[in-house]
């Protein structure tokens, strides 16, 4: 199970709406559930892929690193269609993390998956209230 911090989640779909009509990209960090994001630019303005911006990736995680924390997931959205992952977007997915799509049109919708070797898994996902 996928947890993440409500306050991450909502954030997270904001930058997906607001980059409308193209998809958006990011990092979720944290240790035992999501507690950051980082919203990173997607160089290939197009609705139907995404490719983040390289030196902010790497800044990113360089980040994660200095902060003593892990990359949970990655997550993009799919402006039109359902939250699920494409062709694509399983033959990218190189690293051993969650991904999470977010679907914005005909309704918001948020699904989180394991894909590894072109193969998907949906997994369970949990908003979390904040802590304060």
């Amino acid at each position: 199970m996928l947890k993440i911090r409500k306050e991450i989640y909502e954030e997270m779909i904001n930058h997906c709406i607001n980059s409308l009509p193209y998809e958006a990209c990011g990092i979720l960090a944290g240790r035992e559930k999501v507690s950051y994001i980082y919203k990173i630019r997607n160089i290939e303005p197009s609705s139907v892929s995404y490719f983040m911006d390289p030196l902010e990736q790497l800044r990113a995680m360089k980040e994660i690193r200095e902060k003593n924390i892990d990359m949970i997931a990655i997550y993009h959205s799919h402006p039109w269609g359902n939250a699920y992952p494409s062709q694509k977007d399983r033959e990218l997915a190189t690293y051993e993390v969650y991904y999470l799509i977010i679907a914005i049109e005909p309704k918001i919708e948020v699904k989180a998956f394991v894909i590894k070797d072109n193969k998907v898994q949906e997994i369970d996902l949990k908003i979390e209230q904040d802590d304060y």
